[in-house]
């Protein structure tokens, strides 16, 4: 595969899935200390992995749970924030300006704030009361990994995920599981990545617990990192104004996930397939994954779309495109 390396990859997942004993851990701590909310407080791809993860957690308890923007809550903070809340935050450089600051004025508020931290010794891991490390060099799905330990051990502690020990056990398989995913989607990759390469509007697509996974492929990736131009719409408001530019020839990007909003996102791709020529669909149902209960599969399907989106497909892009993925030209370039 393009850029891939296979044995570093498993050894990233098995260094995340060693920090369980550590997640849980923590998440037992949590438990012990109480809280009445829950609160994502990030931004860009950090806060794009917990947008899933908060449209899940909306379905299995009845803890309120809210996701805001690091560089807006420090302005406007939110009644409903208080030292009896959670805070999770994530930064894989750990010096994240946004996040640097929100978390600097939780800890002046005496809020608590747990971390997944990529950089030893970052500032956000010195801000943190709770710190779980990344571990892995790349792969947004193992930041995933460490996101379901935390959330849905204190859910278990709730009783509102009975079956956390099997979810936790096999959740050690995943790894493997997709790395066959992105085998089976290289040539797929490849050929996707060289039709659409050079297009100058995209439209991306999808909803629910794959909206995070839609916001940060197109933005992170084809914006931030190939420059290319795209408009991203939920799938439930995809019929109130972006139906109106779908036509022949414009590229219509839809990524399914397999939670109850599906439905939702059949719907679009029964419109798109009457409307333009240029309709690819992603749907993590084609792969399998051995070993995991099928209960779990609407869980891991935003792991499944960044293994093959965030990894696989912007590679093929880098590819064709001739620009570098470490390439910018303002983002952390100077002051702004």
């Amino acid at each position: 595969m393009l850029k891939f390396n296979e044995k570093l990859y498993l050894e990233d997942g098995k260094a995340t899935y060693q920090t369980r004993g550590l997640i849980e851990q923590i998440a037992d701590e949590i438990s012990e200390e109480g809280f009445n909310n829950i609160f994502f407080i990030s931004v860009g791809g950090s806060i794009s992995i917990m947008w899933p993860v908060q449209e899940m957690l909306k379905q299995m308890t009845t803890i309120p749970v809210y996701a805001e923007h690091a560089a807006e809550v420090v302005l406007t903070g939110h009644k409903q924030l208080s030292k009896e809340s959670l805070i999770i935050m994530s930064s894989k450089s750990g010096d994240t300006k946004e996040t640097v600051r929100a978390a600097e004025w939780c800890k002046e508020n005496g809020y608590r704030v747990v971390s997944l931290v990529g950089t030893p010794d970052s500032p956000l891991e010195t801000l943190s009361h709770w710190v779980i490390p990344n571990k892995a060099k790349d792969g947004v799905e193992f930041e995933y990994m460490a996101l379901f330990m935390l959330m849905f051990r204190l859910l278990a502690n709730r009783g509102e995920f009975p079956r956390y020990q099997d979810f936790a056990d096999q959740l050690e398989r995943l790894p493997e599981n997709l790395v066959k995913a992105k085998q089976k989607f290289e040539p797929l990759a490849d050929e996707i990545a060289k039709k659409y390469y050079n297009e100058p509007y995209n439209i991306w697509i999808g909803d629910g617990e794959m909206w995070g996974e839609v916001y940060l492929f197109a933005m992170c990736v084809l914006e931030e990192m190939q420059w290319i131009r795209t408009k991203t719409v939920s799938s439930s408001e995809f019929f109130h104004g972006t139906l109106e530019l779908v036509e022949n020839g414009v590229p219509v990007f839809l990524v399914k996930g397999e939670g109850v909003r599906r439905a939702i996102d059949e719907r679009v791709e029964n419109f798109c397939k009457q409307y333009t020529d240029k309709l690819v669909v992603f749907d993590t149902k084609d792969y399998e994954l051995e070993g995991i209960d099928d209960a779990f599969r609407w869980i891991l399907a935003p792991t499944i779309s960044t293994a093959l989106l965030v990894d696989r497909l912007a590679f093929h892009y880098e590819k064709y495109t001739g620009h570098d993925l470490d390439i910018r030209r303002y983002y952390r370039q100077f002051d702004y």
